[in-house]
């Protein structure tokens, strides 16, 4: 009975010592996270069931096949440096005018994906909850942006020039 005790004590001991551990090593994330920095970022797929994420391969598929649109949601000179060709400029700060323009040129079945720079930002995930919330029904999200795109070596437009 005392080496059941003694196993059990060693078992709880290093499972205490594990969690000190992974909350020392993870202690700056968790810091953000109760700082709020990362609640934006997600989003509850009840709440926007035609929005998800989708990856560099997926999005390639789509723009190489021509039936989707792609949104910019960065800044316009960030657009005129360098974006995905055939993609419109639609920046997170321009979003009220913008939309209505939106609404009118593009039907609500149409096919869009939103990016942005990449990383942490937060601009695709903010135009594609407007988008949905206008009644687009098929938004998708490339979580890695602009930057995979590039560093991909895919196609790239410059200019501002758009329909």
């Amino acid at each position: 009975m005392t080496e059941t005790r003694r196993t059990f004590r060693q078992a709880l001991a290093l499972a205490a010592l594990s969690v000190l551990v992974a909350a020392a090593v993870h202690l700056p994330l968790i810091k953000r996270f109760a700082r709020g920095e990362f609640r934006e970022t997600f989003f509850v797929q009840a709440d926007y069931p035609g929005v998800r994420l989708i990856t560099l391969a997926e999005a390639e598929d789509l723009w190489r096949a021509g039936e989707t649109a792609f949104l910019d949601a960065r800044a316009a000179d960030l657009y005129g440096e360098g974006h995905v060709p055939r993609a419109r400029s639609v920046p997170v700060d321009e979003i009220e005018t913008l939309m209505p323009v939106l609404i009118q040129r593009m039907a609500k079945e149409t096919a869009l994906i939103v990016y942005c720079e990449g990383g942490d930002c937060q601009s695709s995930l903010t135009l594609a909850k407007r988008l949905h919330d206008e009644g687009f029904k098929d938004i998708r999200v490339l979580s890695g942006g602009w930057e995979e795109w590039k560093k991909a070596g895919l196609p790239e437009e410059t200019g501002d020039d758009q329909e």
